[in-house]
């Protein structure tokens, strides 16, 4: 049970890192890799969810 816990812990701190590090890239960048701002949130799920 600490075990899971950790983990979830450790995948949520993960994706609230890629989100933050996601909404400091500039506007012409996330054009470029093809995300639009509302979808920062799920790319960052995602991102979180691979590892």
């Amino acid at each position: 049970m600490l075990y899971d816990l950790r983990r979830r812990f450790a995948r949520w701190l993960a994706y609230r890192q890629t989100l933050a590090s996601l909404r400091r890239v500039p506007e012409r960048t996330l054009e470029d890799a093809g995300i639009s701002r509302e979808d920062i949130r799920e790319h960052a799920r995602h991102a979180t969810l691979r590892r």
